[in-house]
């Protein structure tokens, strides 16, 4: 028989990037065009599961991309 618990924490996931720590303006830049293609993939789907009103906005700048979250 199973026994149901209460009050167990659930443990935190950790992230390869920082998303939930970014405030709107605050942007990365990524070098690397896999990595960066890999960030805009992880955001969209932090964006569906976690924060639905946050906005990132991904452009080619001089020196890689760079990732902004706008909202």
């Amino acid at each position: 028989m199973l026994q149901i618990e209460h009050g167990v924490a659930f443990p935190v996931t950790r992230s390869k990037y920082p998303f939930a720590d970014m405030e709107p303006g605050d942007s990365i830049l990524f070098t690397d065009k896999a990595r960066a293609n890999s960030a805009r993939i992880s955001a969209v789907r932090f964006v569906r599961l976690r924060q639905p009103e946050w906005v990132f906005v991904m452009r080619k700048v001089d020196g890689g991309w760079r990732m902004w979250r706008t909202t």
